[in-house]
């Protein structure tokens, strides 16, 4: 039920709760308002999971916490995991198909002069089975909101389908007057609310996901060096949890450094991508120091543990998600707020005009029934319901269309909030991959014969650089160079002889420092120790990438590259596309507290595609990944640019903008319309029917205003 063991000497101790039977954003809101009641510090109920956490003193007051919570109407569980969360999408969207089909004929017969769709008997056959899934779906997140002392849109909803399903129902068994049926307005409102229940369920992913994608990183299973015999090691396969510190680990070419240590014995290529995000692989050598998580590309190493379980690098990523996630705010909607005050209101002025009109101004009780029916009806948060979700509808599809997937409401709200970008610089400024910027030769070498001499033992070689370099350099006009003892050095480089006696070498720094020449771009080939070609490598710039950052100027967001990569090449990229602040050699948590430092100021949307990048895409307002990113990256953001490109990025803040904009003036509508129309309705200038006809056409205006994002420019 809790993360961790409580500490009875620690004077605040954080508890991680399960909760399940959440339902809608209400519910986490009711759940979070009830935890400060009874005297929990900081209390966070993410809606997707339903992880729940908070502060607590008093460590032997958790149960009646529990307790207390599930008398709300919740569940608490032991384990976290999905929660029924496709059960629970699957049985909103049957209610929600049911609903809309029950519903269609009688919106039909508003329309058009059909004698059957007006049969009161028939009507009422339709709308009991919507009235029915609307008082169980909606009734039952009022009736927690209001245990929880916070009245939501749910309570209001409720009582308006109570009010005029029951009017309908005496209306039709007394053979009353036709202007008290309302069935078309019960199935209307219960479906036009559970199609924005239903958007809001189905938008939300989990965010559990990406924490179990990083710990897949580590293998189960170690080979740990037992003893040796005659020179040779003796290798046992244990569990990962088995694992000590200063054990010996055997770790070969593909396989997955298990945690973190130093090389006892072996060179290697290590991929550490997972780590600083940069696509060019390591060579590491005796006494190095490795990190858990990254790949051997090459070789075969001894190591020696320095850090097992908690204590390793990549479970110090996991908890930086799982920290970011949780300190994330929650954001309220609009429409919430509204109805904080708006929902106790209305059901506050229906009942004094039913008390007003009856005492004070001799209106019959029948009358004062219809005018209190009236205010219920006609202030029935349908149009407040539908403000916000017809907008997300529409911008969301509109987003997806121009390959930008969005998940949630939430996140449309928070990305028009932006005045600030972060970007990574491997993989999202750049492509990526690495490629030859510069070939030069020295020393009055043919460039013909360098070039041949170059490929040619790159060849022997299955290097990322030396795959590079065969791609951009050879050709149908390279000499036929013949080279023997061909050697690869690890960490050094290559070597072999020519036919005319000469010894060749290629390589970078280390190649250089051992030969004293002057290392005079990335690499150096070399013959007999004199530098006679060199080139220089690059990743290459996304073509999209200096359009971006105008726009972005455009838009008024600040624009930074925070990298892992070295100072000399991200103050490049930066020049290049036009961002003047840099933060180069970055680990995961330096750019995490760069970023929440940004964000003191600002809100700020940070782009990257790495697992190193995780915590950051989770922390910031909103994490932006590309498709072509890793999948840690893609689970932990909120914004997806599908198509492997930065470009749809100011179209995203500029949609996001737009929808705030029309969810404001949504609001403002549905808020001006009962402003309007509930004191008409307490005199009885509004009929209920009246109402019902009003309310359809406010929220005919609602989603006419939210369809116009559809067309609205955003390039």
């Amino acid at each position: 039920m809790t993360d961790g063991h409580f500490d009875p000497r620690r004077p605040a101790q954080e508890v991680t709760l399960h909760v399940s039977g959440l339902h809608c954003t209400n519910c986490a809101l009711s759940i979070e308002k009830h935890l400060v009641r009874v005297g929990v510090e900081k209390p966070s109920v993410d809606f997707a999971s339903g992880r729940t956490s908070f502060s607590l003193q008093d460590p032997s007051k958790l149960p009646d916490i529990i307790e207390s919570i599930q008398k709300l109407g919740y569940s608490v569980e032991e384990t976290a995991g999905e929660h029924g969360h496709h059960g629970r999408d699957t049985v909103l969207y049957v209610k929600t198909v049911i609903s809309a089909a029950l519903t269609l004929p009688m919106l039909l017969g508003m329309f058009f002069s059909i004698h059957a769709l007006h049969d009161p008997t028939l009507q009422a056959i339709l709308a009991t089975p919507v009235f029915i899934i609307g008082v169980l779906h909606f009734g039952s997140s009022g009736l927690r909101s209001l245990r929880a002392g916070v009245a939501n849109m749910d309570v209001l909803i409720t009582a308006g389908i109570l009010a005029a399903y029951i009017a309908s129902m005496v209306t039709l068994v007394f053979g009353l007057s036709h202007d008290l049926l309302f069935f078309e307005a019960v199935g209307s409102i219960v479906t036009f609310v559970l199609i924005g229940h239903l958007l809001e369920e189905l938008a939300v992913k989990k965010t559990t996901s990406a924490i179990e994608e990083l710990s897949q990183l580590q293998p189960q299973e170690v080979r740990r060096i037992r003893s040796q015999e005659s020179g040779l090691d003796l290798l046992e396969t244990i569990p990962l949890e088995d694992l000590r510190v200063g054990d010996l680990i055997q770790i070969n070419s593909g396989d997955r450094s298990p945690t973190d240590g130093v090389i006892a014995r072996g060179t290697g290529i290590f991929d550490e991508s997972m780590l600083t995000g940069e696509s060019l692989p390591v060579d590491h050598k005796q006494g190095d120091k490795i990190i858990g998580g990254t790949v051997l590309v090459e070789g075969s190493v001894v190591v020696q543990t320095t850090a097992v379980g908690d204590d390793t690098t990549l479970a110090g990523i996991i908890r930086l998600v799982r920290d970011a996630q949780q300190r994330k705010p929650s954001i309220q909607r609009i429409g919430d707020a509204v109805s904080a005050v708006f929902v106790p209101s209305v059901l506050a002025i229906a009942v004094l005009t039913f008390v007003i009109s009856t005492l004070v101004f001799n209106v019959t009780i029948a009358q004062a029934i219809v005018r209190s029916l009236a205010i219920v009806v006609v202030a029935c948060p349908c149009a407040m319901g539908l403000a916000t979700p017809s907008a997300i509808m529409v911008a969301i599809g509109r987003a997806a269309r121009s390959g930008i997937l969005i998940r949630g409401g939430d996140t449309l709200e928070r990305l028009g909030q932006i005045s600030h970008v972060s970007f990574d610089k491997t993989g999202t400024l750049t492509k990526g991959t690495l490629s030859v910027k510069r070939f030069r030769t020295h020393n009055d070498e043919d460039q013909r014969n360098a070039r041949s001499v170059l490929v040619s033992l790159q060849r022997a070689s299955s290097h990322p650089i030396a795959q590079a370099i065969i791609r951009d350099l050879q050709s149908n006009e390279l000499n036929s160079i013949h080279l023997t003892d061909i050697v690869e050095t690890k960490g050094i480089g290559l070597s072999a002889k020519g036919d005319d006696g000469a010894i060749y070498q290629c390589g970078g720094r280390n190649l250089a420092s051992r030969l004293n020449v002057q290392l005079l771009d990335d690499i150096i080939l070399t013959r007999d120790n004199v530098v006679i070609a060199s080139l220089q490598l690059h990743d290459e710039l996304r073509p999209e990438a200096l359009s971006v950052i105008k726009q972005l100027d455009e838009l008024a967001c600040g624009t930074s590259l925070i990298s892992g990569d070295t100072t000399e090449k991200c103050r490049e990229v930066a020049t290049a596309v036009g961002i003047h602040t840099v933060h180069a050699q970055q680990l995961p948590d330096q750019k995490l507290a760069l970023l929440r430092t940004l964000q003191e100021k600002q809100p700020v949307a940070y782009i990257g595609d790495g697992i190193n990048d995780a915590p950051t895409l989770a922390e910031a307002a909103v994490g932006v990944s590309l498709s072509s990113g890793s999948d840690i990256a893609m689970q932990s953001a909120q914004v997806l640019l599908t198509g492997g490109s930065i470009g749809a990025l100011p179209s995203a803040i500029r949609l996001s903008r737009l929808t705030v904009r029309t969810i404001k003036q949504n609001l403002f509508w549905a808020l001006a319309y009962n402003v309007a129309t509930v004191p008409l309705a307490a005199s009885g200038y509004i009929s209920p029917l009246a109402g019902a006809l009003l309310m359809t056409f406010s929220d005919l205006i609602i989603v006419g205003n939210s369809l116009r994002i559809k067309y609205r420019s955003i390039s």
